[in-house]
């Protein structure tokens, strides 16, 4: 059974927490005597009601940092990053915001898909997903000058998998990816992917922490890309769980650094 003390802890892991939780009520038979009465019907039809109804407003957002500076001959290098699940843009651009001062344009979307909470959001539908991107990156573009050889496409969690995962389908061309704490509990999608010939020359920096319970996902795609000669680069963080690194900053400067480099 999982560690439910340790999902409660951990705000980012509200998704595999209502999962686990699930789970253990279907397995010790645990049923709340309120479930046949009428007052618990109505509270689950009023909260039906409410994500419909946050379902129907919400539309996709896009917040950004620009540098200071102005582009060189090229224009400005891109860091498009996908939050994870249950969370927003708001949440997640702090975390990304200073590569701003190191002259990066930092776009962070932010879902139309309802999460399980209110104001956080999910990128569970890949084709939306794709569709959003796409629509945020030709914003982007026309807002200012964007050097589309320099695109890095990266995220947290549920964010990171699709950065993983548009570029090697074909929905969207990017010059590296940087997942951070990807779910990953397999890589037999990117296999099959990565077997047929995509992804050739996309660069990737994969950040995992050794206690998430992705990390064998994430050791298993670094070794995907590696024996079919993809430029890559594994960065396991000791004592790190479904988290961002306390060194941000710096995991960030050394990760775009290699995902940009000649």
């Amino acid at each position: 059974m999982r560690d439910l003390a340790r999902l409660r802890a951990n705000p980012r892991l509200r998704g595999p927490l209502g999962l686990a939780e699930a789970q253990q009520h279907a397995q010790t038979g645990q049923q709340d005597a309120a479930v046949d009465s009428a007052r618990f019907r109505d509270i689950v039809a009023r909260a039906d009601a409410r994500y419909a109804e946050a379902a129907a407003a919400a539309r996709p957002k896009l917040m950004f940092a620009m540098p200071d500076e102005p582009p060189d001959a090229f224009g400005y290098p891109l860091l498009l990053v996908l939050h994870g699940n249950n969370s927003n843009a708001s949440e997640t651009a702090p975390y990304w915001s200073s590569m701003a001062d190191a002259g990066w344009v930092v776009a962070v979307p932010q879902s139309s898909e309802v999460g399980m909470t209110p104001d956080t959001y999910v990128w569970n539908d890949r084709e939306r997903t794709a569709s959003e991107l796409l629509t945020h990156l030709e914003k982007v573009k026309h807002s200012t000058q964007i050097d589309v050889g320099r695109i890095v496409l990266a995220g947290f969690s549920m964010g990171a998998t699709q950065a993983i995962a548009l570029p090697l389908a074909g929905k969207i061309k990017v010059r590296g990816i940087f997942p951070i704490a990807a779910w990953l509990p397999h890589v037999r999608e990117f296999t099959r992917l990565i077997e047929d010939g995509a992804g050739r020359m996309l660069r990737s920096y994969i950040v995992v922490g050794d206690q998430d319970q992705s990390a064998d996902g994430a050791r298993a795609l670094y070794e995907l890309f590696s024996a079919h000669g993809m430029r890559t680069q594994l960065d396991v963080r000791e004592g790190l769980d479904h988290d961002y690194p306390p060194d941000i900053h710096a995991t960030l400067v050394r990760a775009l650094e290699f995902l940009t480099a000649p």
